[in-house]
């Protein structure tokens, strides 16, 4: 069963009606849920708030042609732009980058930076961003490094108890990031990974260790 993705953002639900007219129309799947902004602890031991957004999940498959349809559905709506439009003053590496990037911009901003590369004589074919989003989603696909602090935090912990180290270990061995075509892959490499699983399994059991200690030696 294929999971669904977040695919795009919005601040409210409203926001997101003319993408959900879209799948509905064409009959994609699709998901909704709202990041309400509450606090959510993760591995690394901070607490992050956002602000609440309305997320679209698709499946992965489905990325690249949703992201089409977006922008044959935006092309009409390029003749009612301001002339002043702060896409005009971009220089063609900035659109590219833009096309890069399909998800950071909205789907007229996407579709206008095509437009515009093409009145400049740049080459925007269908293989052309293809070849772009591809590169892109290749840099995106590495695995994060220096990641030796961390690694050495983790084993700290699993020496001084264990329960932290579980959650830095398992961060470590098993966290994931989605790409841009919706694929998802983990985040560290595969050396980092297996000291994740070590760091996570000296955790367990360092954490045994401490719970037999503090019930049944120090009381004795």
């Amino acid at each position: 069963m294929l999971d669904f993705l977040p695919f795009q953002s919005f601040p409210s639900a409203e926001a997101a009606q003319p993408l959900l007219a879209l799948l509905r129309q064409r009959g994609i799947p699709f998901e909704t849920a709202t990041d309400t902004g509450e606090p959510v602890f993760n591995p690394a031991f901070t607490f992050n708030n956002t602000y609440a957004t309305f997320v679209v999940k698709l499946h992965g498959a489905d990325f690249e042609w949703v992201r089409r349809l977006q922008e044959d559905a935006n092309r009409d709506a390029l003749a009612a732009l301001s002339p002043d439009h702060y896409l005009f003053s971009f220089s063609d590496v900035e659109l590219f980058d833009l096309l890069a990037r399909p998800e950071e911009w909205s789907p007229l901003d996407v579709t206008l930076a095509g437009q515009l590369l093409r009145q400049r004589g740049r080459d925007v074919s269908p293989d052309a961003i293809r070849l772009l989003r591809q590169h892109r989603v290749a840099v995106q696909a590495q695995p994060e490094r220096n990641n030796t602090g961390r690694i050495r935090l983790g084993y700290l912990f699993a020496l001084l108890g264990g329960f932290g180290a579980i959650f830095m270990g398992w961060e470590l061995y098993s966290h994931k990031k989605t790409l841009n075509d919706g694929r998802q892959v983990p985040s560290y490499p595969a050396h980092d990974r297996v000291h994740g699983l070590r760091i996570m399994t000296l955790g367990v059991a360092s954490f045994i260790i401490w719970i037999v200690v503090r019930l049944w030696v120090l009381p004795q």
